[in-house]
């Protein structure tokens, strides 16, 4: 069973990918203007994968990586579509491109600064009770 941690991130990244969602069924017209889309994309998925990969067990091992931010990239290319159905959006490879940048940055920040052991899990600090 996943601990509690896992849970709490997995249920983090689902409301993360519920605001970009949400964020994405708006018309660009409610949207601030003049900021390059690179930063709310990169900035959006760099949250994303920084929670999702906390989700996967043994978070910091090569496959969890991967897991990771091709999930991330899968939810970036399900978003692209969702905004075909969503006036005055479109399909934009770039942004896609700009969410698969956020996703490795967020990514490396997790590598960075999360706690490291020779195992590649992350220490689990434990309580003790009674």
């Amino acid at each position: 069973m996943p601990s509690r941690r896992r849970l709490l991130a997995a249920a983090v990244s689902l409301l993360i990918y519920a605001v970009i969602f949400y964020l994405s069924s708006l018309p660009p017209s409610s949207l601030p203007s003049g900021i390059p889309d690179v930063l709310p994309h990169a900035g959006e998925y760099a949250l994303l994968a920084f929670f999702l990969v906390q989700a996967f067990p043994a978070p910091r091992r090569l496959p969890s990586l991967l897991a990771a931010f091709l999930l991330a990239l899968l939810l970036g290319l399900l978003d692209e579509a969702h905004q075909l159905s969503t006036p005055g959006r479109v399909f934009s490879w770039l942004d896609l491109l700009y969410d698969a940048i956020g996703a490795l940055i967020g990514l490396a920040a997790f590598a960075w600064f999360s706690p490291r052991r020779k195992d590649g899990y992350r220490h689990e600090v434990k309580s003790v009770d009674g």
